[in-house]
């Protein structure tokens, strides 16, 4: 694959997923630096060939979630930084498969560390300005596409992931707040909940509850989770420009 060759016309995108404002909080800094257009990642266009792009997503089982493979197989573009927020221990893979597996012409990659998604009393902050040498890769003409470097994965993180999810992550409903606006079923990426109640496309992204203004959805996490959880926290930024 050629370096830094030019074939689209500058049209400069940046798109993010965030199931729980996370990764939409990073994106929103980001986007003070570089002005870009902002788009969430189901909205994207993708008949528009585009120049710069920067993608935005959280790592959901130490993986690249689901909801992004149509984008990553069908994008177009000429450079590609991407930020893939992890939250706690292990942040997998992700990159290296978006690298090699999807080809993504990247000029710049990180793991970023941000709040757990599943951790209510989380206070940790990252610290936003790490990115800014990353973000700059955009503005070197002579930059050329990297390589990863593959990372070590828990052992069967890959092994029905959903599944383990859903056995990990309860969701809970109270009927009493609920007012059936259906606002987790609008926001829901995986078309799993309808006025509180769940099916089996659940993922326990959380979305859900942080869409719900009334305060009507909860989780609780089994045994298991919560011992994992109480690991040594990883709050490393892993760059690659």
């Amino acid at each position: 694959m050629p370096n830094n060759e030019k074939i689209f016309p500058k049209i400069d995108v940046l798109i993010y997923l965030s199931y729980t404002f996370n990764s939409k909080k990073v994106a929103l800094f980001c986007n003070q630096f570089l002005n870009y257009k902002l788009i969430e990642a189901s909205k994207v266009d993708l008949n528009i060939k585009y120049n710069n792009v920067l993608l935005v997503y959280p790592i959901h089982s130490q993986d690249i979630p689901k909801n992004l493979y149509n984008l990553l197989k069908n994008i177009k573009c000429n450079k590609m930084i991407v930020i893939a927020t992890y939250g706690r221990i292990k942040h997998g893979n992700s990159l290296f498969k978006l690298r090699y597996k999807f080809i993504m012409p990247l000029i710049g990659a990180c793991y970023f560390p941000t709040k757990h998604s599943y951790l209510k009393n989380d206070k940790f902050e990252p610290n936003y300005d790490d990115l800014i040498p990353l973000l700059n890769a955009f503005n070197n003409e002579d930059s050329k596409f990297i390589d990863i470097k593959k990372s070590k994965s828990t052992l069967g993180h890959n092994f029905f992931p959903k599944l383990r999810a859903q056995l990990s992550i309860k969701i809970v409903l109270d009927k009493n707040k609920c007012i059936s606006c259906n606002l987790c079923g609008i926001n829901c990426s995986n078309k799993a909940i309808k006025n509180g109640v769940i099916n089996s496309n659940c993922i326990r992204c959380l979305k859900c509850i942080c869409n719900c203004p009334n305060n009507a959805l909860d989780y609780k996490m089994n045994k298991i989770l919560k011992a994992y959880l109480k690991n040594q926290r990883h709050n490393q930024i892993e760059l690659y420009y």
